[in-house]
C-alpha cells in the first residue's frame, strides 16, 4: 500500500488530517463504450430527417472515498441501533474508525456511468437562400458520481455522491442522475442569404448585396442537483463521521418546481413557501419527527425529513431539477467581395438577444453560495447567479 500525508503530522489527535492512499493494484485506465444506431430519410426535396440513438457506458472511472468511517461509529460508545437495512450498528464514540487518522482518501476505479439519448434532426439544404436545421434531443445521463472526491468541481459541492459517498458500505445508494443531465433540448438555427444583388456588381451591388441573416433559438430543461446537510453533528444522519448526508424525503416529495422569483431570491424566505418547515434533531432547539412541521426560524423545508438514527436518508441523489434555459442569438453579416478569392465580412452579432435571464444551479462548491445546504440560511434554492446577459459585438473578418 502506498500512502502519503497531505498535512503536517504536527496534529496530535488525529495525527494526520488528510492521507492519500492508492491501493496495491494501482489505478487503471477508465473504459468508455459507445453505441450508435441511426437512420436518414429525405422526406421532402432537399429536406433530410435523421433519427439517432446514442449511448455510452463508462467503467472504472476515477473516484476517491473517505475510508476511515463506518455507519454508526459516531454514536456514543456502546450504543446500538438497527438501521433501515436491518443492520445492527454499534457506536464507538468517535468520528473516525482509526483514531490516529482523520480523512483517509482512497483513490480507486469504482465509478460507473450510463448515457442514453434520442436525437432527431430535420435539415434543409439551400433553397432560395435559406438553410435551416431543427434539432431535438431526449437524453438521460446516470452515474454513481459526477465529481471525483470532496466536491470542489461540481455544483453539488460535498453532497454525498459528488463528494464522498453517502455510505461507504452501500455505494449503490449514490446511483442517480448526473449533475449535468439535461433531459430535453430543442434548438433551431437558420441562415438566410438575401437574394437581391447577390452577385455584387457595380457600386449598388457592393452596397446593397451580400447581406446574410443568421439565427439560433434553443431551449433546454434544467440540470440536476442535490440538497444535503453539510455541517454539525445534526447533519451526520448515519453517524459515519462524514457530514454530507442527504435527508429523508418528506411530505412534499423529492422535487419542487420553483418560480422565477424563487430561483432569484431563494425558495423559503421566512419559511413562507409551504407555511411550515422541517427541523432535524438539534436544529433551533426542535427535534423533528416524520409528519410534523416546525415554524421556528432556520427549520428545514417541509418536504425533507430526518432519517432514523444512524440511517441513510431516502432522498435520492440529484432528484432536484435546476432552472431551465432559453436563448436566442441573432446576427447580420455583410459579405463584401473584393476578388474571386478574397472577401471581407462585416459581422453584427447579438448573443442572448432578448436578454432573457437564465439562472445557474444553487452551488455548494468552494466559493459557491451554499444554497443546496438544507441546514443553511434562507437562501436555500437560490441560483448562484445568472448566465451571460445580452452581449453585442461587431467584427470584421478577412476570408481568402
Amino acid at each position: 500500500m502506498l500512502a502519503f500525508a497531505a498535512a503536517s503530522i504536527a496534529f496530535r489527535a488525529p495525527f494526520a488530517n488528510l492521507t492519500g492512499i492508492v491501493l496495491p493494484d494501482g489505478l487503471r485506465d477508465p473504459h468508455i463504450f459507445n453505441f450508435y444506431f441511426g437512420i436518414q430519410h429525405e422526406i421532402l426535396p432537399k429536406t433530410l430527417l435523421e433519427v439517432n440513438y446514442v449511448g455510452t457506458m463508462g467503467r472504472n472511472l476515477f473516484r476517491a472515498e473517505q475510508g476511515n468511517r463506518l455507519p454508526g461509529i459516531a454514536m456514543a460508545k456502546g450504543v446500538t441501533t438497527t438501521d433501515q437495512f436491518g443492520r445492527t450498528l454499534t457506536g464507538l464514540g468517535r468520528r473516525f474508525l482509526n483514531p490516529n487518522y482523520a480523512t483517509m482518501r482512497i483513490w480507486d476505479n469504482v465509478s460507473k456511468s450510463w448515457y442514453h439519448g434520442l436525437q432527431v434532426s430535420v435539415k434543409h439544404q439551400a433553397t432560395r437562400g435559406l438553410v435551416f436545421s431543427g434539432n431535438y434531443a431526449w437524453s438521460h445521463s446516470i452515474d454513481t458520481g459526477s465529481d471525483w472526491h470532496s466536491g470542489a468541481t461540481s455544483a453539488n459541492g460535498a453532497a454525498a455522491g459528488d463528494g464522498y459517498s453517502l455510505d461507504p458500505t452501500k455505494p449503490g445508494l449514490d446511483r442517480g442522475n448526473s449533475t449535468f443531465d439535461i433531459r430535453h433540448r430543442v434548438s433551431f438555427n437558420y441562415v438566410y442569404e438575401f437574394l437581391w444583388l447577390k452577385a455584387q456588381k457595380g457600386f449598388a451591388g457592393h452596397v446593397f448585396g451580400g447581406w446574410q441573416w443568421n439565427g439560433l433559438l434553443a431551449y433546454q430543461t434544467g440540470a440536476h442537483w442535490t440538497p444535503f446537510c453539510s455541517a454539525g453533528n445534526a447533519c451526520d444522519f448515519n453517524y459515519d463521521g462524514e457530514r454530507n448526508d442527504r435527508p429523508d424525503v418528506g411530505p412534499g416529495g423529492n422535487h419542487f418546481n420553483a418560480s422565477h422569483s424563487q430561483w432569484a431570491d431563494g425558495w423559503f424566505v421566512n419559511n413562507s413557501a409551504f407555511g411550515c418547515a422541517w427541523s432535524p434533531p438539534g436544529k433551533g432547539g426542535v427535534v423533528g419527527s416524520p409528519g410534523k412541521c416546525s415554524t421556528q426560524p432556520g427549520a428545514l423545508p417541509a418536504f425533507f425529513g430526518t432519517p432514523c438514527k444512524a440511517c441513510d436518508g431516502s432522498l435520492g441523489r440529484n432528484t432536484f431539477i435546476g432552472p431551465s434555459l432559453f436563448n436566442t442569438d441573432q446576427s447580420l453579416f455583410k459579405n463584401i467581395k473584393v476578388t474571386e478569392r478574397v472577401n471581407f465580412q462585416f459581422r453584427f452579432e447579438v448573443f442572448n438577444a432578448l436578454n432573457h435571464v437564465n439562472f445557474k444551479l444553487p452551488n455548494g462548491a468552494s466559493g459557491g453560495n451554499n444554497a443546496n445546504h438544507i441546514n443553511g440560511a434562507a437562501n436555500f434554492g437560490q441560483s448562484f447567479g445568472e448566465i451571460a446577459p445580452r452581449h453585442i459585438q461587431f467584427g470584421l473578418k478577412l476570408l481568402w
